[in-house]
């Protein structure tokens, strides 16, 4: 019964160290408050300009269908004049519309009031820029 304690025990120990050996060694290093907040910076920068982008694509790609094309000349709004004020918008005000048009239902599901609150809210944003 000893023989098989101490048995058990080496082959434990053996494999701790076993374990132990194995693992990678660990490297710390002290960095700035400057250098940290530095990166931050530049990942959220690079992740704004992302969103911004497919935000902005997604207010291209709604604005080039048929449908909304003609709702909006039917409102007076040229392609052109469509164009300008969507440039116009802060970045804020893309990526609320864009979320906008992202929430809403897929498969043809959008009613015309859903379409006019939508125009609508673009052009009061302009409008009120």
């Amino acid at each position: 019964m000893h023989a098989k304690r101490l048995t058990s025990q080496l082959v434990t120990s053996l494999f701790g160290l076993g374990l132990l050996a194995a693992a990678p060694a660990a490297k710390a290093e002290l960095i700035g408050t400057q250098q940290l907040t530095q990166q931050a910076t530049q990942q959220t920068a690079g992740a704004q300009g992302t969103t911004l982008t497919q935000d902005r694509q997604t207010l291209d790609q709604f604005l080039a269908r048929a449908d909304v094309q003609h709702k909006l000349e039917q409102m007076g709004l040229s392609h052109d004049i469509t164009q300008q004020r969507l440039a116009a918008l802060s970045n804020q005000e893309v990526a609320s519309l864009a979320g906008k048009i992202d929430a809403m239902p897929a498969a043809g599901d959008l009613g015309f009031q859903e379409m006019v609150i939508i125009l609508l809210v673009a052009i009061l944003v302009v409008l009120a820029v």
